[in-house]
């Protein structure tokens, strides 16, 4: 059984989408917010693991910290329900669970508020450790400084790294991302990143032999490109207000499709964009629903 380790940053995310731009002095309003659970699951490790345990690959283990608080056991307990395995996550003594609040604008900007908890300078302990060098997969998302390092002294010659981009230097240096450019076997980023990762490639001189390169470009799909091969595979547009998580869900769809061995390149980004799709028409439908209720609930008022 493939066993898919992911390190990141956890966050029990906070998520509003407002009738307007916040200003100080003014009070702005809460149009909407998840139903489900407030605050919600989030951060990479999560959003990644999630969408490769709903394609079927049941060993995606989140490798990240918590605090031994109430917000640490609901992280558990919604990793649980989603039937992801928490056994990567380090609860760390006196901390407090990383949280974010995430207020989306109508016109579908994002202000991110994000309070870390977790004391800095964390990285692998000895459980991660092993549990990242024994993994058939590690992906790097976005998470402490530290860990980067770690996680390519730990992996094997011959498992396979997946390094999904966030550009962050207070998380990834120019040094770190050479080392993941030439080491990654596949390389997930966005068209606004796609500088930053050449400039690592740049600097690595010499990439992993069959390494693959995936660009998302928002509403036009994605470009991959692999032994100077390349597809670009468009992608069926969604109207939603909460696209949280969507980019870490279409690598997990991604992994997901090149661990159960697909070697088609627009199979495998197609395995992405149904899962970002998947993320984004469950939280609409849950809108929806949402609306109906309070429709007929008004209607018998």
């Amino acid at each position: 059984m493939t066993t898919i380790a992911i390190t990141g940053f956890a966050s029990l995310d906070h998520v509003a989408v407002l009738d307007g731009s916040p200003q100080a002095g003014r009070t702005t309003t809460i149009l909407h917010r998840p139903e489900d659970a407030w605050p919600r699951l989030g951060g990479g490790p999560a959003f990644v693991a999630m969408a490769l345990v709903a394609d079927g690959v049941a060993q995606a283990v989140p490798v990240s910290w918590i605090g031994d608080d109430a917000a640490g056991t609901a992280y558990r307990d919604q990793l649980a329900a989603r039937g992801v395995p928490g056994r990567g996550l380090d609860a760390v003594a006196g901390a407090r669970t990383p949280v974010s609040v995430l207020a989306y604008e109508p016109d579908g900007g994002c202000i991110c508020l994000y309070d870390p908890g977790i004391p800095p300078g964390l990285t692998l302990s000895p459980a991660q450790r092993e549990l990242v060098g024994t993994a058939d997969w590690v992906c790097v998302t976005i998470g402490p400084a530290a860990v980067n390092d770690a996680v390519l002294d730990a992996i094997r010659p011959d498992t396979r790294l997946a390094w999904i981009v966030k550009h962050d230097p207070r998380a990834m240096s120019v040094a770190q991302a050479a080392r993941f450019a030439a080491r990654a076997d596949l390389i997930c980023f966005s068209h606004a990143e796609a500088a930053f990762v050449q400039q690592a490639l740049t600097e690595a001189d010499a990439a992993r032999p069959g390494q693959t390169l995936i660009e998302t470009r928002g509403g036009a799909g994605a470009a991959i490109t692999r032994d100077g091969q390349s597809v670009t595979v468009s992608a069926e547009p969604i109207s939603v207000t909460d696209p949280t998580g969507a980019g870490d869900s279409f690598a997990g769809g991604v992994l997901a499709a090149l661990a159960k061995g697909e070697t088609d390149l627009a199979a495998v980004v197609r395995s992405g964009h149904a899962a970002a799709r998947r993320l984004l028409l469950g939280r609409q439908t849950s809108e929806n629903a949402r609306q109906t209720s309070e429709n007929e609930s008004a209607l018998r008022e």
